[in-house]
């Protein structure tokens, strides 16, 4: 056998020589062995430990995928009923519309009148600006068609 530092077995004729020579062979085989074994245990633990990891994270992902299904479901289910609204709710929704049309509508007529008052004061004074006339008068013409119809 070759590779193992001394000549070929068939050279030597000494047969002391030879059986040393066969257990230096035997002494390297036994040696490559057990590195051998060590690396298959190496290989084999992080080859299990990966296992274990990916099959965590498979148990992880079905439960984030079937997570998500759920709400999905719940979600789905939750827009095919009805919107259920007590008369109370419905009663003091519409109240609050009407407050609020209502606020809008003073607040409209007040700027009508401040731009009227305005208008007259550009017209009493002795340089009334046309310009200025014509802006006031654009204004109130864009505010009047906003007012809501009762």
């Amino acid at each position: 056998m070759e590779g193992f530092g001394g000549p070929p077995l068939e050279e030597i004729l000494d047969p002391e020589q030879r059986v040393s020579e066969i257990q230096k062979q035997l002494a390297y085989l036994k040696w490559r062995r057990t590195q051998i074994e060590h690396s298959i245990r190496n290989i084999t633990s992080s080859a299990r430990r990966l296992s274990e990891e990916q099959s965590l994270m498979q148990i992880a992902t079905n439960a984030t995928i079937e997570k998500q299904r759920w709400t999905q479901e719940v979600v789905a289910d939750e827009l095919m009923k009805p919107l259920e609204l007590s008369k109370q709710f419905v009663h003091d929704f519409e109240a609050m519309e009407r407050r609020e049309a209502d606020a809008q509508e003073n607040t409209t007529e007040h700027h009508l009148r401040s731009l009227t008052k305005l208008k007259q004061r550009i017209l009493q004074s002795k340089q009334g600006d046309p310009g200025l006339i014509a802006k006031v008068s654009n204004l109130e013409k864009h505010l009047r068609p906003q007012r809501p119809q009762r």
